[in-house]
């Protein structure tokens, strides 16, 4: 049986090669992530050009996730490295956003960044972090839209360095230009996913889903991309439970997270998010620095391992790598290994007991929500094999993955694009059917019979179908059905 918790890699110069792209597949991948914090538009469509033809030879479900930038504050002025000195200051001013990046400080020891009235919004004494935790200081002057900063230790600012105020709310829009041009994009490619940095709100995942709506709409599209909120702030955190409603998906993105609240804060926060994510049926990324030992070194660290376990055991959905994948030098390495963590952990888990616990929410919902629970439970008791299920959408998928089942789901649709967005979820392994069959046995049939030509299934044993009657019907999860296979 293959691995159920699915495998996110971002691209990067080491891997955007078509050898390297099937040999991350081979080794375990569902997912490539696209930064766009750091790819053009035409390194993308190289990218998603190496990714089709892959996942076209392999004849595999492959996502494709483009990572929008979002409002994340850095600093600019300066296109060569710092040196910084323990208790020197640093001057940060708030710089006009158009232009910026181009824009270069005559004084030295006087940066800018793109967040407006920055004096206005720290006061003495603020803590200031400046590269992603890497330098840290406080706030020991301010001016008309600058403050001081002293720094507390050394080292090099790299150019474009990320400035993080702990606890702030940045009074900026949640979409840049940048931001709204690389979602145009995704829409224009059918990119599966787009995962939404810094999100706050609600109405931020609503902000996008309306744009989308609108470049889908001007290019005479019918998208079926989904949103994946990365929750790496206070404020996200704060507001979770909307978040998890409003988006398709979340991302625990836990390097910005652990600059912007106190890090021991992150693994009860990483466990909180898995859990809320999976009860709303909504697949769930563990993200950051999970293998990064490999971008330099052949094995990981231990605790590495525990980290890539643990979150497994936590039953997130996908685990993901970033540098490792992108620029380190064990690529398809790293997905090996993390591959042979899921493996191990799935052996351990404790299915029955996981399905016991589920909260009565999830057993007593809607229709759907009580038909896929009860088809779990028959799945159980019947010994299955498998779950078939029929579904127009991939929900009916979705509400028997976040039930963590022991035995795999096998979803059939007729849509490709979500075909290979099922790949996110866990346990779901996708099937394309013709469609054509209008009849429930008909569909049945196919769907089994492609079951046995993949090798799934095999005579005597037992499957549990759910589908929603009539077939065409989206949203409409009311039948349970046990087959014995000939």
């Amino acid at each position: 049986m293959d691995k159920r918790t699915k495998i996110v890699a971002t691209t990067g110069p080491v891997s955007e090669n078509p050898e390297t792209i099937q040999a991350l597949v081979e080794a375990g991948v569902d997912v490539f992530r696209l930064n766009f914090s750091h790819k053009s538009h035409d390194e993308a469509d190289r990218a998603i050009a190496m990714i089709h033809d892959v996942r076209k030879k392999l004849r595999k479900p492959i996502a494709i996730m483009a990572d929008i930038k979002g409002p994340a504050l850095r600093l600019y002025g300066y296109s060569e490295k710092i040196q910084i000195a323990k208790g020197q200051e640093l001057i940060i001013q708030s710089h006009d956003p158009i232009g910026i990046e181009s824009s270069k400080s005559d004084e030295a020891g006087t940066v800018f960044t793109n967040l407006p009235n920055i004096d206005r919004i720290c006061a003495i004494g603020q803590k200031i972090i400046l590269m992603d935790g890497y330098f840290t200081g406080k706030v020991v002057g301010r001016g008309k839209d600058s403050v001081k900063v002293k720094i507390e230790n050394e080292g090099e600012l790299r150019p474009k360095a990320h400035l993080t105020i702990p606890g702030a709310d940045y009074p900026i829009p949640f979409l840049t230009e940048k931001d709204i041009a690389d979602i145009n994009w995704a829409v224009s490619r059918d990119i599966e996913f787009v995962a939404l940095s810094f999100v706050r709100c609600a109405t931020d995942i609503e902000e996008v889903r309306r744009l989308v709506q609108r470049t889908a709409v001007s290019m005479s599209k019918h998208t079926h991309i989904k949103l994946i909120a990365k929750i790496e702030s206070a404020k996200g955190l704060a507001n979770i439970d909307e978040i998890v409603q409003a988006a398709d998906g979340i991302m625990v993105a836990r390097g910005d997270m652990g600059v912007e609240m106190p890090i021991e804060n992150v693994p009860i926060a990483q466990k909180s998010i898995i859990r809320k994510g999976y009860l709303a049926a909504k697949p769930v990324i563990t993200a950051t620095q999970m293998l990064e030992s490999m971008i330099e070194n052949p094995m990981p660290t231990r605790a590495e391992v525990s980290d890539v376990a643990n979150a497994c055991f936590d039953s997130t959905s996908a685990v993901m790598l970033s540098g490792e994948t992108a620029m380190g030098k064990y690529p398809v390495q790293v997905v090996s290994v993390m591959r042979s963590i899921i493996d191990t952990v799935e052996k351990q888990f404790d299915y029955l007991d996981f399905h016991h616990d589920v909260p009565p929410e999830v057993q007593n919902g809607d229709i759907p929500a009580i038909m896929s629970y009860n088809a779990v439970s028959v799945a159980y008791r019947c010994n299955a094999k498998a779950l078939i299920v029929l579904t127009e959408t991939g929900h009916a998928a979705r509400l028997l993955s976040r039930l963590r089942p022991r035995m795999p789901i096998y979803a059939f649709l007729t849509n490709e694009g979500l075909y290979h967005q099922m790949a996110l979820n866990w346990g779901v392994t996708p099937f394309l059917h013709s469609g054509k069959g209008t009849r429930l046995d008909a569909v049945v049939d196919e769907a089994i019979t492609i079951c046995k030509k993949e090798n799934l299934l095999t005579a005597g044993d037992k499957v549990v179908i759910v589908a929603g009657l009539p077939l065409a019907q989206q949203g409409s999860t009311n039948m349970i059905r046990v087959e014995t296979i000939e």
